[in-house]
């Protein structure tokens, strides 16, 4: 990846074109298989609650091969973690996908282009190798998930978001607020969207909020409420707590940033939630 985001929807899947293969002959005394090997980075909805990459495999030589470690060299990120495996790769180019920790934006303007070591042996041998394989460069998964780092880590440096004191409603749900605190320069709160689970209103006024030197913090009322209440629905949405704000520092592009929810805020939500649409209590 060299530096050049390409904005995509946060929750698409993004597949990725094909990287050259690779081919390595151990330097044994005998002649083992020729493992070609080559890897793609996707990202499901479940990677995304836990910041993983799947590392997609593709085997495209004429032997299954195994595969028991793969290490991501991200330059872009800091923090990434090689994970252990026992991936068996048939032969046809089939993939199998191995998740690994990328860690975070590092924002830097300039990158070398990333790739994974894996460690893999054919099967039947007892050779194992280390192979590098290229990612597709330039990366759009990668600048996209890169970009939103950078984001958090630009408005955070500038103004604290955090949810007020929670009061019950009763039918309406919650009444809260969102509590904003500058640190730097102006900045505007220009939206608050809620998500698949919990509905968010707010005033209609745009912005929502301005904090300055002037006027260094601001609560904006709003109610939180249950946005659908089948529990299925529930049970499988992988970021039920997700709060997208999108705001704009000293006038400049808007950018967009998860609201921090804490562990208190999350029990109260779920509990409105569920005596709402009465549903039984959770665990």
């Amino acid at each position: 990846m060299r530096g050049r985001p390409i904005l995509l929807t946060i929750a698409a899947v993004v597949l990725l074109a094909v990287a050259g293969a690779v081919a390595v002959r151990a330097a044994t005394g005998r002649t083992e298989p020729v493992l070609r090997l080559t890897a793609t980075a996707e990202q499901w909805r479940v990677h995304e609650v836990n910041r993983q990459l799947a590392i997609a495999l593709h085997n495209n030589g004429t032997v299954p091969v195994h595969v028991s470690r793969v290490e991501p060299v991200l330059p872009s990120f800091d923090g990434e973690a090689a994970a252990d495996t026992d991936a068996l790769l048939p032969v046809g180019g089939l993939r199998v996908d191995v998740p690994v920790s990328y860690g975070t934006g590092t924002c830097a303007t300039t990158a070398a282009a990333s790739h994974v070591v894996v460690w893999a042996r054919a099967e039947g041998s007892t050779v194992v190798e280390r192979l590098t394989l290229p990612l597709p460069d330039p990366n759009p998964l990668l600048d996209k998930l890169l970009k939103a780092d950078c984001a958090t880590q630009t408005i955070d440096r500038a103004v604290s978001l955090k949810f007020g004191p929670w009061t019950d409603a009763g039918a309406d749900g919650l009444r809260g607020s969102l509590d904003v605190t500058r640190v730097s320069g102006t900045i505007q709160v220009l939206e608050l969207d809620g998500n698949v689970m919990y509905a968010l209103t707010l005033p209609t006024k745009t912005p929502l909020a301005e904090v300055s030197a002037a006027t260094p913090a601001a609560s904006v009322p709003l109610t939180a409420k249950p946005a659908r209440c089948d529990a299925h629905a529930l049970a499988e949405i992988k970021k039920p707590f997700e709060f997208l704000a999108t705001v704009t520092l000293d006038g400049g592009d808007k950018l967009v940033t998860a609201v921090p929810v804490t562990d208190a805020d999350k029990k109260t939500l779920d509990r409105m939630l569920r005596r709402i649409c009465k549903l039984p209590p959770a665990g």
